[in-house]
């Protein structure tokens, strides 16, 4: 009986001391003042990045599958693009190995981009799914959950921003 009871306790316990990271995400769209085809050219384009997101200070085109994007803060992102289909104008990327926490305190993120037609102009959905840098049971501040999606929160935010000014439109209110 005892026994039992301790594996009862044990069961009941276990799963709150037991768990690691949530996965977490970021959904985010910008209409913009642009047709499709204008700002799919801007987002197909390896390195026109670089042009348009207020963040990144440079890109190094790696090969047509894989750039490297220093940010302004100095910190570096690595990314593999994992699917291009142009006729859904729609791009899959995920973060590489040698991208550091510095620019995003993430561990791993795939991400979406997507253009459709939204009445004369363009909406942009840009998609995130990632785990927090550390990905022990008590990370430190700064490498959690809330660092993570503020993080990324904030990068998709300004690069949706940068890209309708990037093509000479401007983010349309909602």
């Amino acid at each position: 009986m005892k026994l039992l009871q301790a594996l009862i306790v044990s069961a009941i316990a276990f799963p709150a001391h037991a768990h690691g990271p949530t996965p977490q995400k970021t959904d985010q769209s910008a209409l913009i003042a642009a047709t499709p085809d204008i700002v799919w050219k801007k987002l197909s384009e390896p390195c026109a990045i670089a042009s348009w997101h207020p963040d990144v200070a440079d890109c190094k085109e790696v090969s047509p599958l894989k750039r490297t994007l220093t940010l302004k803060n100095g910190g570096i992102i690595s990314e593999e693009v994992d699917e291009i289909l142009p006729v859904e104008m729609s791009i899959s990327y995920r973060l590489g190995a040698e991208s550091e926490v510095k620019a995003l305190p993430v561990s791993s993120l795939t991400g979406r981009l997507k253009v459709v037609a939204e009445g004369s102009g363009s909406k942009v959905l840009w998609i995130a799914r990632y785990y927090r840098a550390d990905t022990t049971n008590e990370p430190p501040k700064g490498m959690d959950d809330a660092a993570a999606q503020l993080s990324v929160n904030a990068y998709v935010k300004s690069g949706l921003e940068g890209l309708a000014e990037g093509v000479g439109g401007a983010p349309v209110k909602k």
